[in-house]
């Protein structure tokens, strides 16, 4: 493998907001988050982007993802849109995205990632959990370059950041 196409490894300061539907409401939240931010919550396995990024996690549940804004302001935003139809949970000091991006980006993942990353299964706007390097971790391939969003508990980071490098290291790796 060339050190010519090195993949990139960065930690962009982001909002991570988990939204959940209470029972028999997953319609009112979907209402009132296309209403607030122009984004319609996408089905299993998908992620949506508009004014924020939505990437399903579980049955009536999403990350809702924005770079970092004021503390807890994105948090606000949704439940204010949502009210009691939804419970939100701020996971933004408790979750941290990584990103991980070039042409040798997925073979980097191929190395210590359970789901099928081939094109042809996992694609642009696609969402999985699985564990990455024993932990669990959130995937969402954002663009065909490849470029992935790697959601893990910040507690883990560095851990994860160790196993991710020592996986990048026979193709070259660049940190932004």
């Amino acid at each position: 493998m060339s050190k010519s196409e090195p993949v990139t490894i960065a930690q962009p300061p982001t909002d991570v907001v988990q939204l959940l539907a209470r029972k028999g409401r997953a319609a009112d939240v979907a209402a009132a988050i296309q209403s607030a931010f122009a984004i319609t919550l996408p089905e299993p396995g998908h992620a949506a982007q508009g004014a924020v990024t939505a990437l399903w996690i579980q049955p009536e549940g999403w990350f809702l993802i924005a770079p970092r804004g004021p503390e807890g302001a994105l948090a606000k935003a949704i439940k204010t849109a949502v009210g009691d139809a939804g419970s939100v949970i701020d996971q933004t000091h408790g979750r941290s995205v990584v990103t991980l991006s070039g042409p040798r980006a997925r073979w980097v993942l191929e190395k210590f990632c359970r789901v099928d990353l081939h094109p042809a299964a996992f694609g642009p706007a696609r969402v999985a959990s699985t564990t990455i390097a024993h932990l669990a971790c959130t995937i969402h391939q954002r663009d065909a370059i490849p470029s992935y969003d790697l959601i893990v508990f910040s507690t883990f980071l560095k851990s994860f950041l160790e196993s991710l490098t020592h996986a990048a290291e026979e193709t070259g790796y660049l940190t932004a």
